[in-house]
């Protein structure tokens, strides 16, 4: 038998056992649930990123499946219509008015000029004649219809032994560097428009400079939607790359696309 001390003594220590063995299974249960919420908030999170990337890849799978159609129907038709018109005039006998002559060549300048320029404007648009070609001359085109409008001089360097990359993200690297130069156009008031393309064995990268006016990109962000800012961030997002610009006023711009390498990432 137990003395009354004897007694009190162990129904404290059993007293603190099941305290302390309720304590270890509240911790229990509270770890279990953490986990279990932490995994569910995961699980949301990449779900949503995975939605996200979806409705971002079927839009510009819509884009460029449009900006096809409108590529086929410049050279199937409008494309076709002036070669037709051409030809007319290459019908027409050669006159005694100088004058009119003069203007009959001058149209036949102007008409060439337009099939040619359209041309162009075909393939550009054409992202499987852009991925034909691959990335490096389809940037060399682009820079060089800007050079040829007077308006900008334009250099590309290249950087590196060159590598194809796998064909979505050659076709959004080329979109990033047309949406890039058309900012430029649009708002930099630039003379000197450059592209350089790295290839590194872990890093692909793209810079797409000018030396215009410049902007202050703390208050870019606020309005990066109205000059396509968020577009290419969001193509670049699509392909795994990062987007980053450099700016000041009056020093010109730089945008920035890196693009980790990895055996999927080429052909």
């Amino acid at each position: 038998m137990f003395t009354d001390k004897q007694e009190a003594y162990y129904s404290i220590i059993l007293f603190s056992f099941f305290a302390l063995l309720l304590i270890i299974i509240i911790l229990i249960a509270a770890i279990l649930y953490h986990n279990r919420r932490r995994k569910h908030l995961e699980e949301k999170k990449i779900m949503k990123t995975n939605f996200q990337q979806e409705l971002l890849q079927t839009q510009i799978e819509i884009q460029e499946q449009t900006l096809k159609n409108i590529s086929e129907e410049i050279h199937d038709n409008v494309g076709q219509i002036l070669s037709l018109a051409k030809l007319h005039l290459n019908t027409f006998p050669p006159g005694t008015d100088a004058a009119l002559q003069t203007k009959v060549d001058e149209t036949k300048n102007l008409v060439s000029k337009a099939i040619n320029d359209l041309r162009n404007l075909s393939r550009r648009l054409h992202g499987e004649k852009i991925t034909d070609i691959g990335l490096h001359e389809a940037i060399t085109s682009e820079l060089n219809i800007l050079q040829n409008t007077g308006q900008f001089s334009t250099k590309l360097n290249s950087i590196g032994e060159p590598y194809k990359l796998n064909s979505q993200k050659e076709m959004v690297l080329f979109r990033i560097v047309q949406e890039a130069l058309q900012n430029a156009q649009k708002h930099s008031g630039a003379s000197m428009l450059w592209v350089e393309i790295n290839y590194q064995p872990q890093v692909f990268s793209l810079l797409i400079g000018d030396n215009g006016k410049g902007f202050d990109t703390a208050s870019l962000h606020k309005t990066e939607k109205g000059i396509g800012l968020g577009s290419m961030q969001n193509r670049a997002a699509l392909i795994g790359s990062t987007l980053t610009i450099q700016s000041d006023n009056g020093n010109g711009t730089c945008i920035k696309v890196e693009l980790e390498q990895t055996e999927n990432s080429k052909l």
